[in-house]
């Protein structure tokens, strides 16, 4: 059994094929997935399909980096809200949030104005996340330094902490994990070229205690299939890949990856 632990499902939602992609993925074994708020356009999208497809999907909500404007705290108040509410089925996490600032405005005061707002935006939802004590979610894109020091500041548990689609290297990895943080995989890492490799590294440096993957579906497609949309089935790829970076049978890898994530979000087997 495989859980694709980020994933963003409202586009087969929006197409009508999300009963096609859920039926692919119970084929290639992923029984359960994780689809991930980025901003008031999704969330109770989300919150209907985890009620509709109980124990098959689960949702978070949060303020993605990139959905980040001058409305940001009325978006971040409306979650608020959701959990307050406290209505079944509730979001199991909190994210994706966090910092990106590999497309700012090239006109420096804009840029600035933006950083202080995502790092405002941020702030705020470590605070929640930190209230609700739910994991959390990170966003990190040329960013990580600042989301680290961010996250400390916020005295969050860093056991909840987990960093998706990890692209930092080995050292940054030890940072996260001495911390009690993780980083979670998706299929940019089997791709070539020296900056996956570094992520091949920070695989090796975490190995599987705290081993998650993902596919942040319906981006970053595994080889074979790069070039085409991905989807939570061809997440057993990127297992294949990690497995030979790890010298591993996967056979024997999914399963203490399915505990992990399973440990992670609180997710009853």
């Amino acid at each position: 059994m495989i859980i694709d632990s980020h994933c963003h499902l409202n586009v087969f939602h929006q197409r009508g094929t999300l009963d096609d992609v859920l039926n692919q993925a119970s084929m290639a074994g992923v029984t359960r997935m994780i689809t991930i708020g980025t901003s008031s356009s999704d969330w109770l999208v989300y919150k209907g399909l985890a009620k509709d497809y109980p124990h098959r999907i689960y949702y978070s909500v949060g303020l993605h980096p990139g959905s980040v404007t001058d409305q940001w705290e009325a978006e971040v108040d409306q979650f608020e809200r959701i959990l307050k509410q406290g209505d079944s089925p509730m979001p199991i996490a909190i994210g994706e949030i966090g910092l990106d600032y590999f497309r700012l405005p090239k006109d420096k005061t804009k840029a600035d104005q933006l950083i202080g707002w995502q790092q405002a935006a941020f702030a705020r939802q470590l605070q929640i996340a930190k209230g609700c004590k739910l994991p959390i979610i990170i966003h990190s894109r040329s960013a990580f330094d600042d989301c680290v020091r961010m996250i400390d500041q916020s005295g969050v548990n860093w056991d909840r902490v987990v960093f998706h689609c990890f692209s930092e290297g080995a050292n940054p990895m030890e940072r996260i994990n001495l911390r009690g943080g993780r980083g979670s995989f998706t299929g940019n890492i089997t791709y070539e070229g020296e900056a996956f490799l570094n992520m091949q590294r920070a695989l090796k440096e975490q190995g599987t205690e705290k081993l998650m993957f993902e596919t942040d579906a319906p981006y970053l497609t595994p080889v074979p299939h790069k070039g085409s949309e991905n989807s939570p089935a061809l997440i057993v790829h990127t297992a294949e890949f990690a497995a030979k970076v790890l010298q591993m049978q996967v056979d024997e890898l999914l399963p203490i990856v399915y505990k992990n994530t399973l440990n992670f979000f609180d997710i009853e087997e």
